[in-house]
């Protein structure tokens, strides 16, 4: 029996030991994944620093430095990382809580709404596979900022992570979001509150292997949007956004769809339902994408080296033919259902100069009902009507009310007359395609006289 004792002693104490060396071992791969990791989040104009890491046998606390610096404006956090690691962990490698802390150089109002709470608290369980299981939350607060008053509801997100964060799959959500900002003086009256709910996202995005960008899919979704003026106006209203946008890497392009819909929109008096979009682009070149990601990391903040990027390679990306299409966008109101589609490409030869003129293709369609061209129309005439007779005292609205009217029909009967507009009753439509420096108009070339009339007729 004391035999029997003095070997199970011996047994626990051989795995007490085995279960430290266990959890020094995986401390250690847990400070080499920090060093790695900060490393891999430096990417302008976010710098991430590991100021200290102090390892123990079965836990561990680690100090890091956040910086944002868009060269305009400079915001730091700093982090504490309490580590588990041991003993003999079986589930997971290791646990690791961050919660993130505002500075206290930071403006005092972010000091005062955070003032009991962590801004962000980031919880990650580091598997055998070193992939990560993260949860990341933060906290419901109000505050008063410069004059502007914020009301945010919370955030959390869940999502797992690779272990050479190449990929993340996931979801997210923000309850509500309230903004009442100040008026300004030179704002007119035309601040507004904003109120937004129900804001979830999802996320599937890998990033292909020797490639920069990242590729997979996003889900997002937003229950509503309201919009008040200060004006006294009444409020603006979206209700059901949904977008849906996908891309994949086909042998050497790039290939992403984009559909999104609105159940409604309200404003005014005005109410548009069933709001759809899609979109394409097609065939980008791979490589010129991956070489724009990388490059333009560099560029944060200078517009001029963003423009000398894009053109960078461009013979290049034109040699894959790309192509943006419109393939439908639709919505509906009181006078019926209104549909546009449109698609532009390149059809020219990339090892020649570029010829705007016969390189491209370009189609246009639309069929809607002819009180909503009017009033597509009406906008821009009357923007413009405005703009010219800006300071006249001698104009009253139902003087430009009726001018806007006559120059409207005058402008729609012109395209009619040209043959670009075809009149269906109560609807109109319309096909235009450019191909080869000529445009066709509902299937008929466009002569001389058409095309003065489309000039003609542009508000």
């Amino acid at each position: 029996m004391k035999k029997l004792g003095i070997g199970i002693a011996a047994a626990v104490a051989v795995l007490a030991a085995g279960g430290a060396t266990t959890g020094y071992l995986v401390g250690n791969r847990i400070e080499e994944g920090f060093a790695t990791a900060a490393k891999e989040w430096s990417k302008p104009p976010l710098l991430v620093q590991v100021q200290d890491y102090q390892k123990g046998i079965f836990s561990s606390t680690a100090h890091t430095l956040w910086t944002v610096d868009t060269g305009e404006e400079k915001l730091q956090f700093t982090a504490q990382h309490d580590i588990s690691h041991g003993p003999l962990p079986i589930a997971h490698l290791a646990e690791i809580v961050s919660t993130f802390a505002i500075n206290p150089d930071a403006p005092p109002e972010w000091v005062v709404a955070f003032k009991d709470k962590a801004p962000l608290v980031w919880k990650s369980k580091v598997g055998w596979s070193k992939s990560t299981q993260n949860e990341v939350t933060s906290p419901a607060f109000n505050g008063e900022f410069g004059g502007d008053k914020l009301a945010f509801g919370g955030f959390k997100s869940d999502f797992e992570m690779s272990s050479d964060f190449s990929r993340i799959k996931g979801d997210a959500s923000m309850p509500s979001l309230l903004v009442q900002p100040k008026p300004g003086e030179e704002d007119d009256g035309q601040t507004a509150d904003m109120l937004m709910s129900g804001n979830t996202m999802r996320f599937d995005m890998h990033q292909p292997k020797g490639q920069e960008f990242m590729v997979g899919s996003i889900e997002w979704a937003l229950a509503s949007l309201k919009l008040t003026p200060k004006s006294g106006e009444g409020p603006a209203e979206l209700a059901d956004l949904k977008l849906a946008a996908d891309t994949q890497l086909q042998g050497e392009v790039v290939n992403t769809s984009i559909n999104t819909s609105i159940k409604s929109f309200v404003q005014k008096d005005h109410k548009i339902d069933d709001m759809v979009m899609d979109l394409g682009l097609h065939n980008l070149d791979a490589g010129w994408l991956n070489q724009f990601t990388k490059e333009s990391q560099k560029t944060q903040g200078d517009p001029q080296a963003m423009q000398m990027l894009l053109m960078q390679g461009m013979q290049q990306l034109l040699a894959r033919k790309p192509e943006l299409e419109v393939k439908r966008i639709s919505w509906r109101t009181a006078e019926g259902t209104a549909e546009v589609a449109a698609s532009l490409s390149y059809q020219g030869d990339a090892a020649k100069p570029l010829n705007p003129m016969t390189d491209f293709k370009a189609l246009l369609r639309l069929d809607m009902p002819k009180p909503v061209l009017q009033s597509l129309y009406a906008s821009k005439v009357r923007e413009t009507y405005v703009l010219e007779n800006e300071g006249s005292d001698d104009i009253d609205d139902k003087q430009i009310d009726s001018a806007v009217q006559q120059d409207v029909d005058a402008r729609l009967a012109g395209l009619v007359d040209a043959g670009l507009l075809v009149d269906n009753k109560d609807r109109m439509a319309s096909e235009l395609q450019w191909a080869d420096g000529k445009l066709q108009a509902n299937g008929k070339p466009l002569d001389q006289n058409g095309m003065m009339g489309l000039l003609s007729a542009m508000p």
